[in-house]
């Protein structure tokens, strides 16, 4: 009897490819996710999502910047970050994911949004169609056929030959495995291969991560209207030194708190490259960001632009203070520094958007096979040649139908 294909991690990826795999070929396919299935599919609200307590949607993992801990959120639902979030296009979506998208109305969106659209912004294409689109949707039904089993469980260990895995480790279980598919993110999915040993095989596991680098203002409004939804507007431009920026609103910072907004701006395409490694015998993570002059240019611009955006009337009207930082400093003290002083600022003042990419870009082939290993694949967004210029939702989507399909043949 064959050994099952094992794919780890539950998110946009692995249900995507759990679900070709069932679909595509008669093999056994266990889908290993610790998360729970989400609660959060009606609504649609990002930022009440994350800051729900009772059941929330992700985990925290440790970087290191600036030799500096800090927590970065990690999806952990079944349906990973798409089931979150990944309702956001700043521009047309690609054909296979067309239908799953519509423009945001005028009607739904809430003042803030509307204020930003004033200033210049655009709808925002969202992934709603009376609910969040959650790719763990595709294999619940799988499940209930017997198709695809799911190990509710956190992987700790890959074992195996010199050039191949048989045994993935969970907390309390060993799994036999003909084929691993990696989808555990850009994060995790190296931190697994690293810890297993196997980076002396391949050096390039944990090398080019990116994130979208980015910088919150707080809005204290004057209203309470809220719309529907958060981020229905962007505002999107090009810096003088070429990066490309976009600015969003966010309706309310937290379920607790609907007094006040948050706008924010990011720099969508980075240079800068961090890694995960080993050092010492542990998993370090940095996003190393800004490390390059472009990138230092590109987010000192668009800091400069979010100050532009907040003190358009229309942002004005909806506002009672805008604070840049949990200081409680305003745009004028932002107005009066210099260069250097404003890349000092904005290295102390810089936040992460979760969108982490392209950890293993250079560890795998065209088809997302992990080289040095015949029976390992990697289909998340740890394969992305760069992290994308949009929410990665739909470029993970995209490539992991892909990837999914040419492993599907390989093994029906």
């Amino acid at each position: 009897m064959r050994r099952p294909v094992v794919v780890i991690g539950g998110g946009t990826s692995g249900c995507t490819v759990a679900a070709l795999l069932a679909a595509t070929t008669t093999r056994e396919i266990v889908l290993i996710e610790s998360g729970n299935v989400s609660t959060h599919d009606d609504e649609p609200r990002f930022m009440d999502v994350i800051s729900e307590e009772n059941t929330p949607p992700f985990a925290m993992v440790r970087l290191v910047e600036g030799g500096i801990a800090v927590p970065y959120a990690q999806a952990n639902v079944l349906g990973g970050g798409s089931a979150i979030n990944g309702m956001i296009l700043s521009g047309e979506p690609p054909v296979s994911v067309e239908g799953l998208t519509r423009l945001a109305k005028v009607d739904e969106m809430g003042s803030v949004s509307r204020a930003l659209l004033a200033a210049g912004g655009a709808p925002s294409r969202l992934w709603w169609n009376g609910g969040r689109w959650n790719p763990g949707r595709a294999v619940q039904h799988l499940v209930e056929e017997g198709r695809v089993s799911i190990v509710k469980q956190d992987v700790v260990l890959l074992t195996g030959d010199s050039d191949a895995v048989h045994e993935v480790h969970t907390e309390d279980s060993v799994i036999e495995a003909d084929h691993v598919v990696m989808c555990a993110g850009a994060i995790a999915t190296p931190m697994l291969l690293l810890s297993s040993g196997m980076g002396a095989i391949n050096p390039q596991i944990g090398v080019g991560l990116q994130d979208h680098p980015t910088i919150a203002f707080t809005m204290a409004r004057l209203d309470s209207d809220r719309g529907v939804f958060d981020a229905s507007v962007h505002l999107k431009g090009v810096t003088n030194s070429g990066g490309r920026f976009i600015a969003l609103a966010y309706e309310r910072v937290s379920r607790e708190v609907s007094s006040d907004a948050l706008i924010t701006v990011s720099l969508m395409s980075p240079t800068s490259r961090g890694t995960v490694s080993m050092r010492d015998g542990e998993v370090s993570v940095s996003m190393n960001m800004l490390s390059t002059q472009a990138d230092i240019d590109g987010m000192r611009e668009s800091v400069r632009e979010l100050v532009r955006i907040c003190n358009s009337p229309s942002v004005q009207r909806t506002t009672r203070s805008i604070s840049v930082d949990d200081r409680g400093a305003h745009l004028q003290d932002l107005e009066g520094l210099g260069e250097l002083e404003l890349d000092q600022w904005i290295r102390g003042h810089l936040s992460f958007v979760s969108h982490a990419s392209s950890s293993c870009s250079s560890a795998i082939d065209a088809d997302g096979g992990l080289r040095g290993f015949a029976n390992v694949t990697i289909a998340d967004a740890s394969g992305l040649p760069t992290v994308p210029s949009e929410t990665p939702a739909a470029s993970v989507t995209i490539e992991a139908t892909r990837i999914g399909r040419s492993l599907g043949e390989k093994l029906a």
